[in-house]
């Protein structure tokens, strides 16, 4: 549900969060913590905040605007432009998304005695926050920069040798298989919240984290798939070709 500007000035922080939970993020980017707000007006916080009520429905409106390439795009992009792509999606989980998730949950009040696993939310969190990372940086490190090699070197092997050795302690047909196989990251938190379900939960702050958690689950099964299905595919086929071009040489040499 979206509110026309105009109707939110006199709209409570916990009414407008309960209609639509992206406003949460929305007030956070402005430095507002809406579960400390709960009973005060849109109104009564901008001007606390010398805002107006016009940039936090703009930023709202602006998270819907999506700068994603769809998949028949990327399928047809040159592998560097799709692993510059990816590269992008990570720091944006890195520095945007799992920051603000963190901050919701670990501002999670204990005080609540309805809910027996926001203890366990609050340890597991951070523990999968830290294991995600290192992920991605590995994976940059290692797979995306051995595959750009590939790419400049595809049709100007002269530095072949080195990428030669290089190419034999690396399987990207067995990484990407470990890859397809391997369990979501999200598998402990879906089990936590029991897939996210909303279902008897009355507490604001719990269902924002809810939805959240599950727009980051539903964002991380669309990189994945890229990664699958796009990603590795793209250079397995790059690798065998480089590799036949590497051959050549060699047999001419």
């Amino acid at each position: 549900m979206f509110f026309k500007t105009k109707n939110l000035d006199n709209k409570k922080v916990f009414d407008v969060v309960s209609d639509d939970f992206r406003y949460a993020k929305a007030l956070n980017s402005f430095g507002i913590d809406f579960y400390k707000s709960y009973d005060h007006t849109i109104e009564e916080i901008c001007s606390k905040k010398g805002l107006s009520s016009d940039s936090i429905h703009g930023y709202r409106i602006a998270m819907d605007e999506s700068f994603d390439l769809d998949l028949t795009t990327l399928k047809s992009s040159p592998i560097n432009l799709l692993i510059e792509y990816l590269k992008h999606n990570h720091s944006y989980f890195i520095k945007n998304k799992l920051p603000y998730i963190q901050s919701l949950i670990s501002n999670l009040s204990l005080d609540d005695k309805n809910y027996n696993f926001f203890q366990d939310l609050k340890f597991i969190f951070p523990h999968f926050y830290e294991d995600f990372v290192d992920h991605i940086l590995e994976e940059e490190k290692y797979i995306f920069t051995y595959i750009q090699k590939l790419y400049h070197l595809d049709g100007n092997p002269k530095n072949h040798a080195k990428l030669f050795f290089e190419m034999k302690k690396i399987s990207l047909k067995e990484i990407a298989k470990e890859h397809l196989d391997e369990d979501s990251e999200m598998e402990g938190i879906r089990g936590l919240t029991k897939n996210y379900s909303l279902d008897n939960i009355e507490n604001l702050h719990l269902k924002v984290i809810f939805q959240e958690l599950k727009a980051f689950d539903m964002e991380l099964d669309i990189h994945s798939k890229i990664e699958n299905d796009i990603l590795f595919p793209s250079a397995i086929d790059l690798q065998d070709k480089v590799s036949d071009q590497i051959r050549n040489i060699s047999f001419l040499n």
